[in-house]
């Protein structure tokens, strides 16, 4: 299952970081969220990275993300 909506933000666009090849084929893919910067590969299960079936618990809102502390800066 490829998406490109986050599943701890539901924030849509995200992009391809890598993607696993064996003999030429794509296997699975890492995307990242460009609004929280969390990251996934597509063949991970559902209720790791579907927002519909993910918990609440470790959602992140998207319209503020300033509220969240900073763990790493640059």
């Amino acid at each position: 299952m490829t998406t490109t909506v986050c599943g701890r933000c539901k924030s849509s666009g995200a992009v391809t970081d890598f993607q696993g090849r064996q003999d030429g084929a794509v296997v699975w893919t890492i995307l990242r969220c460009p609004t929280c910067n969390f990251s996934w590969r597509d063949s991970e299960p559902a209720r790791a990275i579907d927002p519909a079936v993910r918990s609440a618990d470790f959602a992140v809102d998207a319209g503020d993300l300033q509220r969240y502390p900073k763990i790493l800066q640059q």
